[in-house]
């Protein structure tokens, strides 16, 4: 039976219009590319021009430059969530050390020169922070949320960490602090801005207070010598994490509070991983490409995994310079697909109900700066 005329125009539109998405993909694809090398560059243009004057804070220079090293080759590697995670701390620190050395001079005063460079700081942050709330996220892919919200999440609690930094220990200590927060505001705004639309559907997004809690008491009974002692940096990243995923939470912020849930899970899994011998490095990369494979045919906005999933995908690739990957990097590749893509997926599901003991309960508390 031959096909009828109103079919083969039927099939020729639907081929037409097939086309027109794909290249409207990749034409979106490649404007988020190159507004994030194009905001890279204008970063290291910056460090160019005007290189960190402070002998204190020489380092940091390199730091900036080597993390925007490793943005580009992620960005070169077609991982955009990668580099804009490097973007996002190159941001950080930039902003940090430009402020605590052009503002050194000014701060001669004392305080009431930081007072008055902190007012300034606080009136700009919080006006953004509450632009940051009317941004209309409907069309945008969750894991570009996810890092904006996150972000911005940031920004007023450096700001407030800024200001106990410098009473304790002079105006000169709370600077760095105070350009960090700003950075974080400017990173979140860049984020938004990106011409990066989703086109699948979206995910449910909800409080993960349950899971937070849960991996919080995880944690707390962790936190037993000589572990505690051992890993003492590693509980510290993980306990700010999760104090940032339930701030985050509290403003409702659910993306960005899926975002630090998951590397706060990354962080826990990291207490007991043990690198992967050659065999289950291959068996590793495998599952790594599977699940990057799902996610590229999933009809669903899976963007959150994948910003875990491109990290993983250059833990297990050898470096640009053709150094294999540390077992560090291949311990937290491992912990990123046995279990951050688990949880991942749990969270899309409804909360549990929190089973809570009877009787007496007992609050540990950890010491930990926020975010580092």
């Amino acid at each position: 039976m031959r096909a009828s005329p109103t079919n083969h125009i039927f099939r020729l539109l639907l081929l037409i219009f097939s086309l027109m998405l794909v290249l409207t993909l990749t034409a979106s694809a490649q404007d988020a590319s190159s507004q994030i090398k194009a905001e890279m560059e204008r970063v290291q243009e910056s460090l160019k021009d005007k290189p960190i004057a402070n002998p204190d804070l020489a380092e940091i220079g390199n730091m900036i430059s080597a993390t925007l090293s490793d943005g580009g080759n992620a960005l070169a590697a077609g991982r955009v969530y990668l580099s804009l995670e490097k973007l996002a701390q190159a941001t950080d620190l930039l902003e940090g050390a430009r402020t605590a050395v052009d503002k050194a001079e000014a701060l001669k005063a004392g305080m009431p020169a930081f007072e008055q460079e902190w007012n300034k700081a606080s009136l700009e942050l919080s006006a953004l922070d509450k632009q940051s709330r009317q941004r209309d996220w409907s069309h945008k892919q969750a894991g570009i949320r996810a890092l904006s919200e996150t972000a911005q999440g940031k920004a007023i609690p450096l700001l407030e960490g800024s200001q106990g930094f410098a009473t304790a220990n002079g105006p000169q200590a709370g600077l760095f602090y105070m350009g960090q927060a700003q950075g974080e505001a400017a990173f979140a705004a860049f984020a938004f801005s990106l011409n990066l639309p989703r086109d699948q559907q979206p995910i449910s997004l909800r409080s993960l207070l349950p899971e937070l809690e849960r991996l919080q008491a995880k944690t707390n009974a962790a936190f037993q010598p000589p572990r505690s002692i051992e890993l003492h940096p590693r509980f510290i990243a993980l306990n700010s994490t999760l104090k940032l995923a339930g701030e985050l939470d509290a403003a409702q912020a659910y993306a960005g509070t899926l975002y630090e849930y998951l590397e706060a899970t990354r962080h826990y899994g990291m207490l007991d991983a043990v690198a992967p011998d050659t065999a289950k490095q291959a068996r590793l990369k495998e599952a790594i490409a599977a699940a990057q494979k799902q996610i590229a045919t999933s009809k669903r906005d899976d963007s959150i995994a994948r910003v875990f999933l491109e990290r993983a995908e250059s833990q297990s690739t050898p470096h640009a310079d053709g150094s294999p990957p540390l077992a560090d990097e291949w311990r937290s590749a491992q912990v990123i697909v046995e279990q951050v893509l688990p949880a991942y997926y749990a969270a899309l599901k409804p909360a549990a109900p929190v089973q809570r003991a009877k009787g007496i309960t007992t609050t540990v508390t950890l010491v930990r700066w926020p975010y580092t």
